[in-house]
């Protein structure tokens, strides 16, 4: 019962040591997977080839507040994933490819690339190890994976490659009335061109401690603790940094409606003395609510951090969004959302106020192939105008198994 609900909601890796509340898992602003159909191969382990083809409409794909550039674009996107489950250990690897081309604008194809890999083993009832590597190739957005959140906006115009490790342990037995898990990592992000954002590396460590207090409902206490190292420039100052927080909280499971709140304090320390330190408050929220069994509306707030380009310390931000599933036949289903983000850039006069929303239509037309249609709208307003944006994208596609 260890923060599950939180575990739906919240991206599985701690990238800069904070827990990013993302929209039911991200997964509402993905690209959805086709029923794809395994291939045995020796060993025990399953093959799942799937191909991906949409094409798309952005009416903004500078990213421009004035001038704006529309076009059309083709993006094609193979996936390969390999399993082995033998019960007490469970293997995957996931290796996907978007090859994009641009068909009505004077600019260069590009390839994103994603290699994911995950490791379980259960030592014993009470005992458990996760080990996740990820490698990312981002050479121009939008891509399949990136999902429309904040750190993903603030890098919208860069390239960059990024590589992550982590390793977690969970002791207790599931249903047991506590447990405790620890998690460690390492993420570096080198960006391609000489003017994108700071290379950073980020060693992280966060452990969570739940405490079932009667039935469905678990007390939790989180601590998370990052060291961050920047590549400096000659020209600016020295971001390198720790950052702790303190989060404790609750959550309650029910069939038809789940909450989460957790709520604390965190504090950043410069390593440069003119940097100024500060502290300010955290706090997530969650709440899923069934109304009926084929439909689900998801709740989110949360007030967290993240790194800028550069010409700021780092990023206030708070956000809310709501999400809307709903599957209307065993076929069909759709999925609308919208998410508005206040994100202060301190030690700087830029305050942004975003805008998202995001609308899908998914129909599986054949037993691995499903049709998909969807659009999404971005409003962002700031006090630079160069930071403000209107983009709306639309893309049309499917994705199909290839066994």
């Amino acid at each position: 019962m260890t923060s599950k609900l939180f575990a739906s909601a919240v991206k599985s890796r701690l990238r800069f040591c904070l827990s990013t509340l993302v929209i039911a898992a991200a997964g509402i602003f993905a690209m959805p997977d086709a029923k794809a159909q395994s291939i045995d191969l020796p060993g025990g382990i399953t093959l799942t080839p799937s191909m991906g083809v949409n094409l798309r409409y952005d009416d903004n794909i500078d990213n421009t507040v004035e001038n704006e550039e529309e076009s059309w674009l083709t993006v094609t996107t193979p996936n390969l994933l390999l399993e082995a489950d033998s019960g007490v250990s469970a293997y995957s690897l996931s290796y996907s490819l978007s090859r994009a081309d641009y068909l009505n604008a004077d600019r260069d194809s590009y390839t994103d690339q994603e290699l994911l890999v995950d490791a379980t083993w259960n030592f014993h009832s009470r005992h458990r190890v996760e080990m996740n590597v990820e490698m990312l190739d981002i050479q121009q957005q939008p891509n399949n994976r990136a999902a429309v959140d904040l750190a993903s906006l603030i890098l919208e115009r860069e390239r960059y490659i990024e590589k992550e490790y982590s390793t977690t342990y969970t002791f207790g037995a599931e249903g047991a009335r506590g447990r405790v898990e620890v998690t460690v990592g390492h993420n570096e992000r080198d960006f391609v061109e000489e003017d994108g954002g700071r290379d950073l590396k980020v060693a992280y460590a966060s452990g969570l401690f739940s405490f079932n207090i009667a039935g469905e409902t678990d007390l939790l206490v989180r601590i998370e603790a990052a060291e961050l190292d920047y590549e400096q420039q000659p020209d600016e100052s020295d971001f390198d940094s720790r950052e702790v927080n303190y989060m404790v909280g609750a959550e309650r499971e029910g069939e038809v409606l789940s909450v989460g709140v957790m709520a604390g304090v965190g504090a950043r320390t410069f390593e440069d003395p003119q940097v100024e330190d500060f502290k300010r408050p955290r706090w997530e929220a969650v709440a899923a609510w069934r109304p009926l069994e084929n439909t689900e509306l998801i709740f989110t707030a949360e007030r967290a951090t993240e790194e800028t380009r550069g010409f700021a310390n780092v990023i206030d931000a708070k956000s809310a969004s709501v999400a809307w599933n709903h599957e209307w036949t065993g076929r069909i289903s759709t999925e609308m959302s919208f998410r508005y983000t206040n994100a202060d850039f301190e030690d700087s006069n830029v305050v942004e106020n975003i805008r998202s929303g995001f609308a899908s239509v998914e129909y599986e037309f054949l037993d691995g192939v499903t049709l998909l249609a969807g659009v999404t709208v971005l409003n962002q307003s700031a006090t630079e105008p160069i930071f403000a944006e209107d983009r709306t994208r639309v893309f049309f596609g499917f994705e199909a198994a290839l066994s």
